[in-house]
C-alpha cells in the first residue's frame, strides 16, 4: 500500500486558476469555492481598507490570492489582509508568499463554509498573534471581530466597526460591507 506524502508549496503553487481559493493546512490543499456576492463583498472591504490606507500610509491590503505562511507552516489566504508597513521587507510586498504574521485577517463566509473550519482558521490566526480577525457574514450582514478568543464583538449592519489598533482611525458602518 502507497501512502500519500503530504502537499507541499510546489504542490499549492501548481493548483489551476479555477474560481476556487487554495490554501495548506496541515499538509493537505484545501480547495474554497467562492461565489460572485462574496467576491463583492470582499473587494468592497478591501476598496475601504485601500482608501483610508493613501491618506494613512500605514501598510499595505492584500485580496484573497495571497498566501501567508504562518509559523506554524501552514499557508493561509484571508479574503482580505492587511499587513503594516514594517513587516514588509524593505516595506514591500515580497513576491512570494509571505512569512509573516499579518495585523489584520479578514473572512468572509460563503455559504458552503463549514462551521469547523472557519473555527479553526479563526483559532490559528488567533494562535499565531494576528491581533484583528473580522468575520464577515454576508448572509446576516454582520461582522464577528475576534482580537482575542474572549474578546469577540459582534456587529450589525446599522453598527460602526473600527479596526483599533491595528488601524488607529479607520471606521466605517458596516454596512458599506455589503
Amino acid at each position: 500500500m502507497k501512502v500519500k506524502s503530504p502537499a507541499t508549496v510546489d504542490d499549492l503553487m501548481r493548483m489551476p486558476e479555477d474560481g476556487y481559493k487554495y490554501e495548506l493546512v496541515d499538509g493537505s490543499i484545501i480547495a474554497s469555492p467562492t461565489g460572485m456576492y462574496h467576491s463583492a463583498v470582499s473587494a468592497r472591504i478591501s476598496h475601504l481598507l485601500q482608501a483610508f490606507l493613501e491618506e494613512h500610509p500605514l501598510g499595505a491590503v492584500f485580496s484573497a490570492d495571497v498566501g501567508i505562511r504562518l509559523p506554524g507552516g501552514n499557508i493561509r489566504s484571508p479574503d482580505v489582509t492587511f499587513v503594516k508597513v514594517e513587516k514588509l521587507p524593505g516595506g514591500t510586498p515580497p513576491a512570494g508568499y509571505g512569512d509573516l504574521v499579518p495585523d489584520l485577517a479578514v473572512g468572509v463566509l460563503s455559504p458552503s463554509d463549514r462551521a469547523r473550519s472557519v473555527a479553526d482558521k479563526i483559532g490559528e490566526y488567533l494562535e499565531w498573534g494576528v491581533p484583528l480577525v473580522w468575520l464577515v457574514d454576508p448572509a446576516v450582514k454582520g461582522v464577528t471581530v475576534f482580537r482575542s478568543l474572549t474578546d469577540v464583538q459582534k456587529l450589525e449592519a446599522a453598527d460602526t466597526i473600527t479596526a483599533e489598533p491595528v488601524l488607529p482611525g479607520f471606521s466605517c458602518p458596516v454596512s458599506r460591507f455589503f
